[in-house]
């Protein structure tokens, strides 16, 4: 590769692919204790989506387990609702953060806001902002609630939304930064004042700058993925960054001022072949070899934008969690698989609660792809990995469906 202190930057998707193995840890992270690790994990990737579904753990779990060998389950929810160091919040879409951000996120919070006002209307809950101040009055009374324990009426539920006053009013006010997450149990969030959870308050903005706002997200959005393309994509969704005119204006700006370093990708065609990376993360093209096997959550990071999987490692994968059962190509669940800096197949496993196991519903090696021994060795060592961390023992004909698999590649 170039010195990045060229005009002129252009490297291989060989070497991108490995900036990108390198930038999202997964040598890195791995042997470090669960506390440093999470603090490490969040100190580079800056935000974690969070979804909630949980076939074999949910995808923030999913996202610390494949980069840490210590990590638990718990040490996420801890470091959530005990120590506080995260905090639940809007970035991309729902996302996990560090609580030292919260107060820059006021821009944010702001047209969360307005979005969500939005939906009440549309969903005819407009009648809950006259119940705004006495959910609020109540939960400053009584501390950590579930909305479903604070008397109120019902709403018109619209679709998707929720049916009591109460919880319409709690989402409004977490939108506003007003209440934060005090716990969940399950998905279910019980709230408590913001200021009592976190020490901090929605009024304190961190930017009184816009545009001193939109410098910072856009260079810490580039952050939760390593390198970002310009283009419309996964990497972009959310407040103020999804829009085309904005990015470019803040992309270029941060350009001329030397914080982002512009990467053509030379063997890329057409206009995807450009990539923007923090000036401080250019070290992340050194070669560090990745040898284990790797399962990538669908929504990790890596994989936020599609077009980048697809470009820069040859690898089509979709998430067919919402595709009918029909016109599913793998199925409901599966998780893309890296070896050193490739994607090489697909696993789709699954808990069965009866016989408390790990089972590889499917395996999938991609097309023309060999398996070696020590690969078939490595994604046996992450299935038992996974099998642990979700305290459930590994099938014991996994390691043959995997060897039949590689038959049939």
């Amino acid at each position: 590769m170039n010195e990045y202190n060229n005009e002129n930057i252009t490297v291989s998707k060989n070497e991108l692919r490995r900036f990108f193995v390198n930038y999202h840890g997964f040598n890195e992270f791995f042997d470090l204790t669960a506390e440093h690790a999470v603090d490490a994990i969040f100190d580079r990737l800056r935000s974690v989506q969070f979804d909630p579904l949980n076939v074999t753990g949910r995808n923030a779990e999913l996202v610390m387990f494949a980069r840490n060998s210590r990590v638990s389950r718990a040490d996420l929810f801890d470091a959530l609702y005990k120590t506080r160091r995260l905090v639940d919040g809007w970035d991309k879409v729902m996302c996990i953060y560090r609580t030292a951000e919260f107060e820059k996120f006021g821009y944010v919070r702001d047209d969360c806001t307005t979005r969500y006002e939005q939906i009440m209307r549309w969903r005819g809950q407009e009648d809950c902002h006259a119940y705004t101040d006495d959910v609020y009055s109540y939960i400053v009374e009584h501390g950590a609630t579930f909305a479903s324990d604070i008397p109120s009426p019902k709403t018109n539920r619209g679709g998707w939304g929720n049916a009591r006053v109460a919880g319409v009013c709690c989402e409004y006010l977490w939108n506003a930064g007003k209440i934060c997450v005090a716990e969940k149990k399950g998905v279910i969030k019980s709230f408590d004042l913001t200021e009592r959870l976190i020490g901090k308050t929605a009024d304190n903005n961190a930017f009184t700058d816009k545009e001193e706002f939109l410098r910072w997200y856009t260079k810490r959005r580039i952050s939760a993925v390593g390198a970002a393309r310009l283009q419309n994509g996964g990497a972009w969704l959310g407040a103020y960054l999804e829009e085309t005119a904005v990015r470019t204006k803040t992309v270029n700006e941060l350009v001329e001022l030397g914080e982002l370093i512009p990467v053509t990708v030379a063997d890329v065609k057409g206009k995807n072949n450009v990539y923007y990376i923090n000036s401080c993360d250019m070290k992340f093209f050194a070669q560090i070899e990745l040898d284990r096997a790797v399962f990538v959550a669908p929504l990790d990071n890596l994989l936020w934008d599609r077009k980048t999987v697809n470009n820069i490692f040859d690898f089509d994968y979709s998430w067919e969690v919402y595709v009918p059962p029909a016109k599913r190509k793998y199925g409901y669940y599966v998780l893309p698989v890296l070896i050193g800096d490739r994607f090489i197949g697909r696993i789709e496993p699954i808990v069965d609660k009866k016989s408390s196991q790990l089972i590889m519903k499917n395996f999938w090696f991609e097309r023309d792809h060999v398996a070696t021994v020590d690969e078939t060795d490595m994604i046996e060592n992450e299935f038992n990995r996974l099998a642990a961390y979700l305290n459930v023992s590994p099938e014991p004909t996994a390691k043959a469906k995997l060897l039949a698999a590689a038959k049939t590649a």
